[in-house]
C-alpha cells in the first residue's frame, strides 16, 4: 500500500470546496432575507386595513381616548403579527403554529418565572441608582385602577407584537440557516432599530437596547418558548411605565399620568431624557441578566417545538 505522507488534494479540489461553502453561504443568507422581509411585509400589508382608514382621526382619538386607542392599535398589531407568523409557518414552511414558541407545556412555570426576573431586573436597577443618591420617592398620590388596566392590556399586546416580530418567526429563520447566537446577535439588532426612533443619537440606550434584546433572546434560546421572554418584557415595561411613572424607551405615552420615583442625577447613570433604560445602571443588570439566566435557566425544551423547526434549538 503507497504512503501518503506528504500527500496533498489539488488546488483544484480547495478552489472548488471554497466555492460550495460560499454558496451555501449565500443561499442561506438570502433564505434568511426573503422569508424575513415576507414576514414584515405581511404584517404590514393585514395592517394597513385597521389604520389608514382613521388615520385622519388619529389625533382627535388620541385628544379624547388616548388610553383606548393604544389599546387597539396595540392589539390590533399582536393580532395580526401572529396572523401574519401563522401564514408563514403554515404556507411557506410547513410546520405547526406553536413552534413559533407557543407550546403550552410549561407555560405557567416560564411565566410565573418570567414575572420574577423581570421584577429583579427592573428592582436591582432601581435599587442601585437609590444607593447612589440618584432616586427619590414622591409622596403618595394614589393610582387609578381602571388606568392600570387599560395601560396593562395595551402592553400585554404591545410585548407580544415586539417578540413575535423579532423572536418567533424571524428568529427561527436565522437560527435553522446559521446557529442561536447569530439568531440573538441579529435580532437584538433588529429590536434595537425598532426603537430607534426614540435614540436621538445617545449611545448608551443603543447599547442597553441590545443587551435587553440578548437578554430577551437567551431566555427564548434556554427554554425553547417565548413565554419566557414575553413575561420578562412585559412585567419591566409594566412596572416602569404605568407603576412606577417613569419614562420607557425614550417615551412618555405608558406613563399612566402618576409618578413614583424621580430621577436626578448624571446623565451617564440616569439615562437623561431617555429614561432609566438609558444609563449606566440598566447597562450593568441588564448584562447581568442576560449572563444569569444563560448559566442558571436550563430547564428542559420542549421537544415539540424543537423538532419542527429545522435546526431548531
Amino acid at each position: 500500500m503507497p504512503c501518503l505522507t506528504g500527500f496533498a488534494p489539488p488546488s483544484g479540489v480547495y478552489v472548488a470546496i471554497e466555492m460550495k461553502h460560499e454558496s451555501s453561504l449565500l443561499s442561506a443568507t438570502w433564505t434568511i432575507i426573503w422569508k424575513s422581509l415576507l414576514f414584515l411585509v405581511l404584517w404590514g400589508v393585514l395592517l394597513a386595513p385597521f389604520v389608514i382608514p382613521i388615520q385622519a382621526r388619529i389625533p382627535q382619538f388620541h385628544k379624547d381616548y388616548p388610553l383606548q386607542l393604544q389599546l387597539y392599535f396595540d392589539a390590533v398589531s399582536a393580532v395580526l403579527v401572529l396572523a401574519a407568523a401563522w401564514i408563514m409557518v403554515r404556507f411557506i414552511d410547513r410546520r405547526p403554529f406553536v413552534t413559533l414558541g407557543f407550546v403550552p407545556e410549561h407555560w405557567v412555570r416560564d411565566v410565573l418565572a418570567g414575572a420574577a426576573l423581570g421584577t429583579l431586573w427592573l428592582g436591582i436597577s432601581v435599587l442601585a441608582l437609590w444607593i447612589m443618591g440618584f432616586v427619590s420617592v414622591l409622596p403618595w398620590a394614589g393610582i387609578s385602577l381602571s388606568v392600570l388596566c387599560w395601560a396593562g392590556a395595551a402592553l400585554v399586546f404591545n410585548t407580544v407584537t415586539q417578540e413575535v416580530l423579532v423572536r418567533s418567526y424571524i428568529y427561527q429563520t436565522i437560527q435553522s440557516k446559521a446557529n442561536f447566537v447569530w439568531a440573538i446577535v441579529i435580532t437584538s439588532v433588529i429590536f434595537m432599530l425598532f426603537h430607534a426612533g426614540a435614540l436621538k443619537g445617545a449611545i448608551l440606550p443603543v447599547l442597553n437596547l441590545f443587551l435587553a434584546g440578548v437578554l430577551f433572546g437567551v431566555a427564548r434560546h434556554r427554554t425553547g418558548n417565548l413565554w419566557l421572554p414575553i413575561a420578562i418584557h412585559f412585567v419591566w415595561n409594566f412596572l416602569l411605565g404605568p407603576v412606577l411613572g417613569l419614562t420607557v424607551s425614550g417615551q412618555d405615552d405608558l406613563n399612566s399620568g402618576w409618578r413614583m420615583l424621580v430621577l436626578k442625577g448624571p446623565d451617564l447613570w440616569t439615562g437623561g431624557s431617555f429614561g432609566l433604560e438609558g444609563g449606566l445602571a440598566v447597562t450593568i443588570a441588564t448584562a447581568l441578566g442576560a449572563a444569569a439566566i444563560f448559566h442558571f435557566v436550563r430547564w428542559d425544551k420542549t421537544e415539540t417545538a424543537s423538532a419542527a423547526v429545522p435546526g431548531g434549538d
